[in-house]
């Protein structure tokens, strides 16, 4: 048995749409014992109604086309879907049966159908409701039979093993027409079941094809491919720049620069994961970004040798650079064809260093 709360819309076999307004009975002594207490929205009389004659309705569903392949469930997802205050149409209403059943359930309906000897068939069956002889793809008529509001529901029902290209095309179009609030319920075997076979694709929450930025590598840097050469270990006698102490910027102390790499990060022929893909490029990235480090590294040396040996009458630049210029001058010095004495000007300051 289905359970229902209050404040639910349901729909009472034979009456039409109510709202729960208490719960479900369960005093063994009362009358209304298994019942719940609705009030219908045409007039609003209350009224205790057993749970197995309601049935919750379908007016909360987000989709706007429903899919029915039989008679029995086209009307009874039409009477789900259908409120009292809806103004309906029916599209291929024939001899007018679904629409008088469907009439009772709200408060403007009409029927067409574009067999002039049914539309006269349906007026005699049911002289109280409105049956016109219109085609269904003159959208400008049928909403000329509507209110100025427009319908709630459209219904279609153009026989139910209808071809699938036309009953497709009358939807397509009903579905661009119409109001984006308008519930359009579907009698077609074929549509259903093509409908059945398809399924929505949902694409990657980003494009595949990205432009990637490389971060740049300083030399020297620490955590970088050239921090080894770069930044060789300090050792004794041995002096190490620190900052603002002969610092230059150029090529030699710049490092590798960012580049900018289109990437495809979606799925390949060759059976590449997107992670293996993305390991090759920052592979290569950072072969490149250590090649450049270490030739930075070999330029910088040959700057500071030369400008170590010829700061000494450049007083600030040379002598300044005690930790800098001058250390680097000395270790760099090559011990067999330039040595270095201990009294010599180039020896007291390694040994103040």
């Amino acid at each position: 048995m289905e359970e229902f709360s209050v404040g639910d819309i349901v729909d009472v076999k034979g009456y039409g749409r109510a709202e729960v307004i208490e719960p479900l009975c369960t005093d063994e002594g009362s009358q209304f014992h298994g019942r719940y207490r609705v009030r219908y929205q045409q007039n609003g009389a209350t009224y205790y109604a057993r749970s197995d004659v309601l049935r919750r309705t379908a007016t909360q569903v987000k989709q706007r086309v429903l899919l029915c392949h039989s008679t029995t469930h086209y009307r009874t997802c039409a009477a789900s879907v259908i409120n009292y205050n809806d103004a309906v149409l029916e599209v291929g209403s024939h001899e007018g049966e679904c629409t008088w059943l469907m009439s009772r359930r709200c408060r403007y309906i009409v029927g067409v159908d574009k067999s002039e000897v049914t539309i006269e068939a349906a007026r005699k069956r049911y002289p109280g409701l409105r049956f016109e002889a219109v085609d269904g793809f003159d959208v400008a008529a049928l909403k000329a039979l509507g209110p100025p509001e427009g319908f709630a529901v459209v219904l279609v029902d153009i026989g139910g093993i209808a071809s699938l290209p036309t009953v497709a095309a009358l939807v397509g179009l009903y579905y661009k027409e119409f109001p984006w609030n308008t519930k359009i319920v579907v009698k077609s075997v074929f549509l259903k079941r093509m409908m059945e076979d398809c399924l929505p694709y949902n694409p990657a929450p980003s494009n595949p094809w990205q432009w990637t930025t490389g971060t740049p590598v300083i030399a020297g840097a620490p955590g970088s491919a050239g921090a080894t050469a770069a930044s060789p270990a300090a050792e004794p006698g041995r002096g190490t720049q620190g900052p603002g102490e002969g610092a230059e910027s150029g090529p030699s102390g710049s490092g590798a620069a960012g580049r900018e790499e289109l990437v495809f990060n979606g799925p390949r022929r060759n059976g590449k994961s997107r992670d293996s893909r993305r390991a090759a490029v920052s592979a290569s990235a950072s072969a490149a970004a250590a090649a450049a480090a270490a030739a930075a590294a070999t330029g910088g040396g040959g700057a500071g040798e030369g400008q170590g040996r010829g700061g000494r009458g450049q007083g600030a630049r040379g002598r300044g650079g005690r930790g800098g210029g001058r250390g680097d001058a000395v270790g760099d010095a090559n011990p067999v064809t330039e040595p270095v004495a201990a009294g010599a000007p180039g020896g007291a300051a390694a040994g103040d260093a």
